[in-house]
């Protein structure tokens, strides 16, 4: 279902806040002595949008700020500081701290939401097919799989040529391996196939994942190769005559399918 975008509200809070007490130290030298704190004065005006569902509190509507600044010199600055001490003394009569809850976290440098301008843990949570919507590509590689007892011919190679066949049907890019180092995700289908062992009665099973990029959403700094799109297969009493091979060609027909889906017209 499309997930439908609209305007709920837009609001401007100005801020006047100050960044201070940066220390500057001295350079090298026994004799190098640390400069005085410095204080620096700025206005801050901030730009607050909701866009999405159930807005400004609904878990789908999603709020993105912005800032614009203004470093304020003022010729003295005991006015500056009357005007803190009376905000301050106005926010304990109202029984508030004097730091707004909602004040900028600016100094923050590494914090999700500075560096993106919205909370990303406010994000709806997206359905698993919606990785593969506006995937550049992918990369697969299946012709170092091992065929199972007594098959004939080129087990990986054959499956290697069905998958590409299927995707480049589906209109889905096959990388080469530089190729998939350069696309951003760097996305890889992974396709692991375990073989019956008839000495231990377990039968066969097939795994595929997709891998990808991603950041965390709460530091947004950490990068990891993680699975985000995944399936499996293997023997099933109700389809006893499944072959291995046919089995992993499944997983082809479910990355098709799932990838036209979340790349339908509208979708």
């Amino acid at each position: 279902m499309p997930f439908a975008i609209s305007r709920c509200r837009f609001s401007v809070h100005r801020w006047l806040i100050a960044v201070g007490l940066v220390m500057l130290l001295g350079g090298g030298g026994a004799s190098a002595q640390p400069l005085e704190p410095q204080e620096r004065f700025w206005i801050l005006w901030e730009h607050i949008e909701h866009s999405g569902q159930n807005c400004p509190d609904g878990a789908s509507c999603e709020t993105r700020r912005s800032y614009t600044s203004r470093l304020f010199e003022p010729l003295d600055k005991r006015g500056v500081y009357r005007l803190f001490g009376l905000l301050d003394l106005h926010a304990a009569r109202r029984g508030q701290s004097a730091e707004h809850p909602e004040a900028p976290r600016i100094c923050q440098h590494t914090d999700s939401e500075v560096l993106l301008g919205f909370d990303p843990e406010r994000l709806r949570l997206s359905e698993k097919i919606d990785a593969l919507a506006g995937l550049p590509g992918v990369h697969v590689n299946l012709r170092g799989l091992k065929a199972p007892e007594g098959f004939e011919g080129d087990f990986g190679g054959g499956l290697q040529a069905a998958f590409e066949s299927r995707f480049k049907a589906a209109g889905i890019r096959l990388l080469t391996e530089e190729e998939m180092e350069q696309t951003p995700g760097q996305p890889k289908l992974n396709v692991y196939f375990s073989r019956t062992n008839p000495d231990t009665g377990c039968w066969y099973s097939v795994f595929a994942s997709l891998s990808q990029t991603v950041l965390l959403t709460r530091d947004i700094r950490i990068k990891l190769v993680a699975g985000t799109w995944a399936m499996s297969a293997g023997y099933s009493a109700d389809t006893p005559d499944a072959t291995e091979y046919g089995s992993i060609l499944r997983v082809a027909d479910a990355f098709v399918r799932d990838y036209l889906k979340a790349n339908a017209s509208g979708g």
